[in-house]
């Protein structure tokens, strides 16, 4: 019979006391690997956006990230022109999945029972042209859903769902606003009846999606005091005809049909040659800088969120997290600055500073934060003394 050697006993083994420790070791060998394969799997990961806004669940956490950082861009944007509330009673539900699906669309919107709405979405890498539909048009439905519950006329008109990502990019970057004025001035407006009775399913060309974003200037434009805007939005998410719904919600803009396309190609072409940057309103550079400036993270029981002050982030901003999250911020609030009201252009350019260097002086630390919130009590006292002194204005000439 062979016999084997021990080399941590030195002590020669019988066959069987061998044979049986041999097959020891490759059972805890096995046992290894598989505890190693399985600590190797992708771990699904949550990501929240603000409470009652969007929650995103991917097996890749740089693309769950990516697409909650994208979906918070969009709401801030988005919030003035759609109404938006602070939050949802539910959160928008984002499942991305890492492959398309063979003949699937890159995304699909679903309104769930109890009007839970999911999208199930593709993503890999930056937010791309369907990421951004997939979030406008998950909005769109959430908004329909709060506005007129679970119904089966509830829609995201397609104009609308181009038209949002267009306002969307374009008041995120300047240079995206007067591309869209440039192309715009190559192409004739489209008929209103095509935009507004545009169809899924159908082409999408570049007339009308370009078109789209100058409709949503145009009527808010127009809208005034009775709130002809918002009313058409309602009464477009609940699936009413759009020509219908225009009519009903701006009274005596037209008399018939030709004075309606009229209407539109005037309000297109004034729209298109407006020679401004796109300008934040006040309470708009207000909320999306105060966005910016808020930072919200895990406590340490990991139970609860716990809102931090700037100061106590900027000096943590030698751990990784936080360093990430600072050098995002502070690439955003570059495109956001040109926007700002100029009452809070100096707050947002005391707030880049601060989230860019990180001094290592002491008192050049501090004074960071606190020259930002200098800034913001600054402009925050502009606003109440100018609208004091509209409202004064204004009840004089009454």
């Amino acid at each position: 019979m062979a016999t084997k050697w021990n080399a941590t006993s030195g002590r020669v083994l019988p066959p069987r006391t061998a044979k049986r420790r041999g097959w020891l070791f490759v059972g805890l060998a096995t046992l290894a690997l598989g505890v190693a394969l399985r600590a190797a799997e992708p771990k699904p990961v949550t990501v929240q956006t603000a409470p009652g806004r969007f929650e995103i669940a991917a097996v890749d956490s740089t693309a769950a990230h990516g697409v909650a950082a994208a979906a918070e861009d969009a709401w801030r944007h988005l919030a003035s022109p759609l109404g938006l509330p602070d939050a949802f009673p539910s959160p928008i539900y984002v499942r991305i999945v890492p492959e398309p699906v063979a003949g699937a669309p890159l995304f699909h919107v679903t309104v769930e029972p109890g009007g839970i709405v999911s999208v199930r979405l593709v993503a890999v890498g930056p937010p791309t042209a369907a990421v951004r539909r997939a979030i406008v048009q998950g909005l769109l439905i959430r908004l329909a859903v709060a506005r007129h519950g679970v119904q089966e006329k509830l829609t995201a008109p397609l104009w609308l769902e181009h038209a949002c990502v267009a306002w969307w990019i374009t008041r995120a970057e300047a240079a995206q606003f007067d591309a869209v004025k440039q192309t715009a001035a190559r192409l004739p407006p489209p008929a209103l009846t095509a935009l507004l009775r545009w169809s899924r399913g159908s082409d999408e060309p570049r007339t009308l999606s370009v078109a789209a974003v100058w409709l949503l200037t145009f009527l808010q434009a127009e809208s005034g005091r009775a709130h002809e805007w918002p009313a058409l939005l309602q009464r477009l998410l609940a699936g009413e005809e759009p020509l219908a719904a225009l009519a009903a919600c701006f009274p005596e803009r037209y008399a018939d049909a030709a004075e309606r396309e009229l209407w539109w190609r005037t309000g297109y072409h004034h729209a298109r040659r407006v020679r401004s940057l796109p300008a934040l309103e006040i309470a708009d550079s207000q909320a999306q800088l105060g966005a910016l400036a808020r930072f919200v993270f895990a406590a340490p029981d990991g139970e609860r969120d716990t809102v931090v002050p700037l100061r106590d982030v900027l000096a943590r901003r030698s751990e990784p997290i936080v360093a990430a999250e600072l050098t995002r911020r502070a690439a955003e609030l570059e495109r956001l600055i040109p926007a700002l009201h100029p009452f809070y252009r100096n707050a947002g350019l005391a707030l880049a500073e601060a989230l860019r260097t990180s001094p290592k002086n002491a008192a050049r630390r501090a004074a960071l934060p606190a020259a930002f919130e200098q800034d913001w009590r600054d402009a925050a006292e502009l606003a109440a003394a100018s609208a004091a002194a509209l409202d004064g204005l204004e009840q004089r000439l009454r």
